[in-house]
This record gives structure tokens, sequence and C-alpha cells, in this order.
């Protein structure tokens, strides 16, 4: 494993790191350890220099540009956004990290991420590292381990390296730390992801602190990687920072970054080379990756198998490709949600055939929210017309369906929303699709999602095609209403606009007709998640 250029294991970064170490084997998912005690603590907390958006809800109007300020160990003083959801916990809530690309826009990355940490109850940081400070260019973002410039040598220079405690990725343990003393947290572990730039951040995190209190870390659309390997001893291919010769990580740390929650995610239209955009690094030796993104990140996760099979260890990673995404953090965010808050060994569904989603129906349509606080059907404290309206399905039949990949069109757009990783829809249950906005509270038992491939589902009101297709592009079910937009109007038409300030709803429940609800249940415009008369889906 090419060990001439390994530092010694008794060197004391490498205790340092060992100190941060958490027992999550030992633990539930970032829970306080069962034996009662506590979780390990990390010796250098950040200063918090503002604290106030670990505190605002939601309701309040400077919720909507939350943030802490604190202390970089190297003396700099930064913005981290923030977004506490309503049923956020300040003793055991989850805490999870959002790491921004390269255009260091930390606060679109919360937003985005906003519909999310509330329907988890978490607590969202999402910290900005300028390139006034850490630039030009992205590489002392994410290869921020160096005194001076970033690294790229096969020879291991001790005298080139930060202590551990003071790499960039280290900020993140120091800020978990001081979030968790500020709030008085019992919550040992942390969730982290991270897009492009970001994806770059949170693998290298995971890879120089193999210590780190993560529970799960997810990297999506990374540029390259740091290979986990020292490859032969003398390819280039495998040095600093593409791999692992001459970076003072030791056989230890190897093992303990291939026993680590990493999940690898890649767009699955995330293929550009270098020569068809700028953005794709175009050197050999991140060609030797692969020539995009989706190449790099299945030669990496392979990588990785690789070793942890010669090493005879269980391998932790987890990787997927995410249907119908490329380049856009918008699109990928919640897929990788979907990891940071299952179980770490946990494996999304399979996707449903059309042929075999029998029972699956488009029960609810809403695509005129009513003035005033009337229409705010997301419950987020806003009316939007486009935010507040939404597509209700509900699974009749008796066996589950996953969604995963499927999407919803219509008569402008080839794709409104594209269901994430982990879309399981229960038997006797509902799901909603909201067309934006932050859905606030429990509506019924069902799934929520935004739509996060077009960012609204923007329905004609005087008249479309909305369709519900599975992950292969086959249509499964067509609605249609007035005008159809000009198209040609679907099987199940409703003849008249549907701007009547009112939802649509079949009736009888998931069978009959689609009836405007106020004529059904008398008095209530909608029932996202629910029956028409407010009942849950059982």
């Amino acid at each position: 494993m090419g060990r001439g250029n390994v530092r010694p294991m008794n060197m004391p970064g490498t205790l340092l790191l060992a100190v941060l170490c958490c027992c999550m084997a030992a633990e539930a998912r970032g829970a306080a350890p069962a034996d009662g005690t506590s979780c390990q603590v990390d010796p250098y907390p950040s200063e918090l220099v503002q604290k106030s958006g670990l505190y605002e809800l939601p309701a309040d109007p400077a919720a909507r540009t939350s943030l802490i300020r604190f202390k970089t160990r190297d003396g700099h003083t930064l913005n981290a956004y923030t977004y506490r959801a309503t049923g956020f916990s300040e003793s055991d809530g989850p805490m999870v990290f959002v790491l921004h690309g390269a255009a260091r826009n930390a606060i679109d990355y919360l937003n985005r991420f906003k519909p999310i940490a509330e329907q988890h109850g978490a607590l969202a940081i999402a910290p900005e590292f300028p390139d006034t400070i850490y630039g030009p260019g992205s590489d002392r973002y994410t290869l921020a381990v160096s005194r001076g410039r970033p690294i790229y040598s096969g020879t291991y220079m001790p005298w080139l390296w930060r202590a551990p405690d003071r790499y960039l990725y280290s900020e993140i343990e120091h800020l978990f730390e001081a979030v968790r003393q500020e709030l008085k947290s019992s919550r040992c572990t942390y969730g982290i992801w991270g897009h492009s730039a970001g994806g770059q951040f949170v693998h290298r995190l995971v890879t120089f602190l193999p210590g780190a209190r993560v529970d799960s870390a997810v990297a999506v659309n990374s540029g390259f990687y740091t290979l986990p390997s020292y490859g032969n001893g003398s390819d280039p291919n495998y040095s600093m920072p593409y791999g692992l010769k001459g970076t003072p990580l030791g056989e230890e740390d190897v093992r303990r970054l291939l026993e680590a929650p990493l999940v690898v995610l890649v767009g699955e239209h995330d293929t550009e080379t270098g020569e068809e955009s700028e953005s794709v690094r175009d050197s050999k030796y991140a060609n030797y990756q692969g020539l995009n993104r989706r190449e790099r990140a299945e030669f990496y996760f392979k990588t990785g198998k690789r070793e942890a099979l010669r090493l005879g260890l269980r391998f932790g990673w987890r990787f997927a490709v995410i249907p119908g995404a490329g380049h856009s953090a918008r699109r990928v965010g919640p897929s990788a949600a979907w990891y940071l808050f299952q179980p770490p060994d946990a494996q999304p569904c399979t996707p449903t055939p059309a042929g075999q989603a029998r029972g699956l129906v488009i029960n609810e349509i809403y695509g005129d929210p009513a003035g005033g606080l009337a229409g705010d059907a997301n419950r987020d404290g806003t009316r939007d017309p486009q935010g507040d309206e939404f597509v209700e399905l509900v699974n009749a039949s008796d066996r589950d369906i996953c969604l995963s990949g499927w999407y919803l069109t219509d008569a402008a757009s080839p794709e409104r929303h594209r269901f994430p990783i982990g879309s399981l829809l229960p038997a006797g249950k509902a799901l909603v699709v909201f067309g934006g906005g932050v859905p606030t509270g429990a509506f019924g038992e069902a799934e929520v999602q935004t739509a996060f491939s077009s960012g609204e589902l923007n329905l004609n009101n005087d008249g479309d095609v909305l369709t519900l297709a599975d992950a292969d592009g086959k249509a499964y079910q067509r609605i249609s209403w007035g005008d159809c937009a000009g198209r040609e109007c679907a099987e199940e038409h409703i003849a008249s606009p549907i701007n009547i300030n009112q939802s649509l709803s079949r009736w009888p429940e998931a069978k009959g007709p689609f009836t405007p609800h106020r004529k059904i249940t008398g008095d209530s415009a909608y029932s996202p998640g629910t029956r028409a008369g407010g009942k849950l889906f059982e």
C-alpha cells in the first residue's frame, strides 16, 4: 500500500482524529450511546459570533434569511445559513450540513433543502466558504489540507500539510460541536451532503478525517475524486489529490474510510466531458477516472469496493445513479435526502413498472389556489399561485408501489416532477406533490414532495394534459381538462377549466370521477394527503 509515504500512526494529528471519533457502531443513528456514556467531543468548538439562526422558527420573518456566524481556526468569520424545522428538537433533533458548489451560493442550497428539513424535523446548516478567502478557483475549497497552495504530489512532505484540526473539512466538526453545546443537544452525529465542488468537499472530509462524527455523508456529482488507493506505489494516477499516494493517511485510516457511511450519487445525464464543458476538469489524471462525472463516480465507487474486498472489509459505501438528473443541485437534492435520513444499510426500492402499478391513481388536483391564506394549501404561511398547487396520488392497491424515477408531465413540459430515489408509496396511502414552497405540518400520513425538477407544477387552469409516467417513460395515467392547451385530450377528460378556487377530487374516493371539492364536503376547498372529509387514507 505504499507505506513508505505513510505517516506513522502515532503522530499527534492521527491521535487527534481518534479523539474526534464518535462510537457510531455502538449507538443508534445520531443518538447518545446506549450504555449511558457521553458523545465524543471536538476539543476546538467554533466561536459562535451570531447565534440567532439556531432559534428562529420558520414563521419568523427573519427566518427567511436566518444565519449564524462563526470563527474558523484560521481566524476568519464566516456565515452559515440555517433553517430550523417547525418540529426540530433541540435536545436530540437531526442536524444536516449542506455544502455548496464552486459558485459559493450557500443560501440557494439551503433554500432548496428547506422543504426536506421541514419534513424530517431537522436543523439544516449551510456554511459559506467565500472565494475571496478560499479561492481563486475551487481547489482552495475542496483540497484545503495544505499550509499554502493545494498539494499535487505523490511524495509526502509533512511541512506542506496542516494539522488535521486545521483542515477546512474540520470546520464542520468544530461548528457541529459549537451548535451541540449551544443547544445542549445529545446528538452525537450529523449528516452532510454536497453537490459538485461540495461533493468533492464531502468525500474528502470522510477521507482525511476518518474520525469525523458523520452518520451519513452524501457526495453528488463530484468533479473528480481522491481515490481510496495508493495504486502500485509509482502510478501518478494515484498521487495526491487523485489518490492517497503522498498523503499522511495510514492503513487504519483507509480501513475506516472504506467502512464509512459514504454515499456516492451521480445524475443519469451528468455526462459532459472536459471538451464540452469548462466546469469538467480535463487533465489526464482526472480523465483516468473517466471522461465525465458519471464515469468518474462509477470508477471511484468500484475502486473503493475493490480495495475493501482486497482488505477483507465490510464495504460501507453505497452508490446510485439519479434518474433524469444532470448536473443540477435542485434535481439531485431530494434523492440525496433519502440517504441522509435512512439507516446506513438501507437500500432504496426498485421502480415498479407501469404494468404492475394497478391501483395507483391521481386522486386530487389543485391548480387554482384561492386568494389570501385560504389558498395556502402547503401551510407555509404564504399563498403562492405556483407553490400551493398540488397533485395527490393514492395507492388503492394491496401492495406497495415504488415511484422512484417516475415523473409527472403536462402539455408545456416533458417533466414537471421526477420522483426521487426512495419514493415508496405504501398500500392504501397517499403522496402529495406541491408546486413549491415549504410544506409545513402533517398532511395525514402522506409523503410530501415538491416539484423540484422544474421548480413548479404550473398547471394551466384553462386547459392542460397531466400525465403520470413510469421510470421507463411509459404513460400510466393521463388526465386533461378545458381546452387541453391545444394538445390531444386524454381519454379521462374534465370538460371545464379548473379555475374554481378549489381542488378537483375523485368521488367516490380513488375510484370515481373528478368532482369539485366543496361539492363533496360542503366547506373545505382541498384535502392534500387525506380523504376529502379529512380522515386518513388506510
